[in-house]
């Protein structure tokens, strides 16, 4: 294939007729449009107003005759107010008539006039008053037939208007019907002209088969290769980049499981000291010691949960992280939860309100169901103020296991709802207020629900209260009465 000029150069004059014709036919359009638009300005301009104007003027002067033979005929002068009114409408009538149509009618109009108004004057029924009435019958006949005769022009105008603009209507779309079928043929042949010229180079270049044809194809053959290469190029340090993030990943993995562990040891052995210490006997302690060693524990309680959730965290990611689960009664284990936070509700002076409607069989893995009573109940004891009420309810809604945990805390803003489940996510309110937390109790929450097929939804407003709503598939009677007798035997 020969090498062409440019793209520019073939596809102008590839298209340069198209667009000529398209700029024909838009031409041949607009002058129709114009030609219709002056004759119909002409018949709304001119015609029309003519029209009318003859009209008023023909009812004038018949209102006029009408009253004035009233009165000639019966003597009642009530009869002339008819006439009287016609006479004064008559100017405005005869000044909208154009002076080129309305010449000879409006003579014709004004002699009747004269000889109406010495009818008018002469007595009703005398001889005087009949000799007027038939001079003034014949000179109404005269205006009325030029009254007609304008009519009758005005008509016939506004026919050949019509008849003008339809025909040119017609001929126009016979030309823009040809012009289209041109335009058609020519896009047809600029179609395979272009083709030829243009995508064919194009397609051996994609096949990397060729160099041929307009200089912007080539430029585009060689700005793909140089692409592809960059591309490579770029693919090779992602997979470097992606394999070192992986081994960061795993070494971080592993350095927060070592570190776990390694705090794990001697944070035992700080509790367990201190266990001794409190259980020695009265008065060896005096008060303030007392509140030391209290503040140790409550710290290293603190501490070993951190550890807790750092190390489930830890084989979340690694996957690690195991689910063993078996028939069970969430509403033993919702109780179970329920007992073990009690202390601490009683002691921030927290309410709580219980209503278990066990059993609730499901599958699950008790070990793990039970962190997530944990993280839920110590949460909501943990951000509702003194005086204020955590509500724990659980029950089997069709075939599923509902629970749900309400309190009448801080609330979550509505800003942070969506990083809930983040790993080391905390709310903007609970950090101002200096609450203590890991921020990593959902997020482990979310992960065990998530391997017992479960939800959880949180639903929260400010300063008002926060309910919490977990969903787990419940097991049919028959698997429940196999698990609790199973449980009877253990």
């Amino acid at each position: 294939m020969r090498r062409e000029g440019s793209v520019g150069r073939l596809l102008t004059r590839a298209f340069g007729g198209l667009v000529a014709l398209v700029v024909g036919c838009g031409a041949v359009e607009l002058g129709a449009v114009l030609v219709e638009h002056h004759a119909e300005r002409e018949l709304a301009a001119e015609v029309q107003p003519l029209r009318l104007a003859n009209a008023e003027l023909r009812t004038v002067l018949t209102d006029a005759q009408a009253g004035l033979r009233g009165y000639a005929l019966t003597g009642d002068g009530r009869m002339l107010d008819a006439y009287e009114l016609a006479r004064s409408e008559y100017g405005v009538a005869s000044d909208e008539l154009p002076d080129d149509q309305g010449h000879e009618q409006i003579a014709r109009a004004d002699a009747w006039w004269a000889v109406a108004e010495q009818q008018r004057q002469a007595a009703p029924g005398s001889a005087e008053a009949i000799a007027y009435a038939e001079r003034e019958a014949t000179l109404f006949r005269a205006f009325a037939a030029a009254n007609d005769a304008v009519r009758d022009a005005a008509e016939e105008r506004a026919v050949d208007l019509r008849d003008r603009a339809d025909g040119l209507r017609w001929l126009t779309v016979m030309v823009i019907l040809l012009l289209t079928v041109v335009i058609a043929i020519a896009a047809a042949l600029t179609a395979i002209r272009t083709r030829r010229q243009i995508v064919e180079p194009l397609t051996e270049v994609v096949a990397g088969e060729g160099r041929q044809g307009p200089a912007e194809i080539r430029a585009i053959a060689d700005a793909l290769d140089a692409a592809e290469a960059r591309t490579e190029e770029m693919r090779r340090a992602e997979e470097l980049v992606s394999a070192r993030l992986r081994e960061i990943e795993t070494v971080k993995s592993d350095f927060m499981s070592t570190v776990s562990h390694e705090l794990r040891t001697p944070l035992t052995s700080i509790s367990g000291y201190v266990e001794l210490m409190r259980d020695a006997e009265p008065g060896q302690l005096s008060a303030s010691q007392e509140r030391m060693l209290e503040v140790i524990a409550r710290n290293a309680r603190r501490l070993r949960d951190l550890i807790e959730d750092i190390l489930t965290l830890s084989r979340i990611e690694s996957g690690d992280f195991r689910t063993l689960r078996g028939p069970l009664d969430l509403a033993e284990v919702v109780l179970r939860g329920v007992a073990a936070v009690e202390p601490i509700a009683a002691k921030s002076s927290v309410r709580l309100q219980v209503d278990v409607q066990g059993p609730v069989p499901v599958r699950g893995d008790r070990a793990q169901l039970d962190r997530v009573l944990d993280n839920l109940l110590s949460n909501a004891v943990k951000f509702t103020p003194s005086e204020g009420v955590v509500t724990v309810t659980a029950e089997r809604r069709g075939d599923n296991a509902v629970l749900v945990v309400a309190d009448t805390g801080m609330g979550i803003p509505e800003a942070d709802q969506e990083a809930l489940f983040g790993r080391f996510f905390r709310a903007g309110n609970a950090i101002r207020q200096a609450v203590p937390g890991t921020g990593l109790g959902l997020a482990i929450v979310h992960t065990i629900l998530g391997n017992h097929d479960g939800t959880i939804e949180v639903r929260s407003t400010e300063n008002v209260g926060t309910t919490v709503t977990v969903t787990i598939p419940a097991i049919d009677a028959m698997t429940e009465m196999s698990a609790m007798s199973g449980a009877g035997e253990g």
